[in-house]
This record gives C-alpha cells, structure tokens and sequence, in this order.
C-alpha cells in the first residue's frame, strides 16, 4: 500500500477536523495519515502551524461558549468551572498580615456567587 502524503486538500480537510473539535492524532488517522507525518509538517512550516492553533482556538472557542450559555442558565457546576477557566493566572501572591490572601479572596467571590445562584434555581 502506498504511504500517504500530506497533499494541499488533507491539510484543508485536517484543518477542518481540528475545528470540529478533533485532536491532531486523531483528525491524521481519519485522513488516513500517520500522526508522525502530520507533526512533522505542522513543526516545519510556521504560517501552517499558526492555521492549526487557530483551529484548535476556534474548536475550544465553541466549547467555552457551550459551558459559559450553561452557567448563565443557572448550572452551579459549570459556573464554577467558567470562573476557574477564566481566573486569571498569577504568581502566589504573598498573604497579608491578617493571612488573607488574593486567592482566599477570589474563592469567597465564587462561594458567594455559586450560593446566590443556587437560591435562584
């Protein structure tokens, strides 16, 4: 059997895999490609690997929008994740003299606001 490459059209149709969600292993061996093959491409041409990131971008763009349409809706559980999602992401900050850290604050925040939204349901 004769070994695939990685023609202009598979990597249109990898693209589109990777959008509907599809991880890259995955959306190679669909396409009938190894993963090996595909990794190789995507680590050897930059402008290639930036339309594959933004792929990947677009495909956890709808799932972020599926979960925060879910915590809007009143589910506790996925509330709580879109708030872990989009705290942001700092070095420790050091506690103050009354131990109350940044972080013990923003965990009260998302206590308070998952009980508000509890008594609403």
């Amino acid at each position: 059997m004769a070994r695939k490459t990685f023609t202009a059209g598979r990597r249109d149709d990898f693209l589109e895999h990777l959008r509907a969600g599809m991880r890259r292993g995955a959306a190679a061996e669909e396409l009938g490609l190894t993963r090996k093959l595909v990794l190789e491409y995507i680590a050897t041409h930059e402008a290639y690997e930036l339309l594959v990131l933004d792929a990947e971008g677009e495909a956890s763009e709808h799932v972020e929008e599926a979960l925060f349409q879910a915590a809007v809706s009143g589910n506790v559980a996925a509330c709580k994740l879109w708030m872990d999602l989009r705290k942001p992401r700092r070095a420790p900050v050091a506690s103050s003299q009354d131990g109350q850290g940044q972080g013990e604050d923003l965990d009260k925040e998302l206590t308070d606001l998952m009980a508000l939204m509890e008594g609403e349901s």
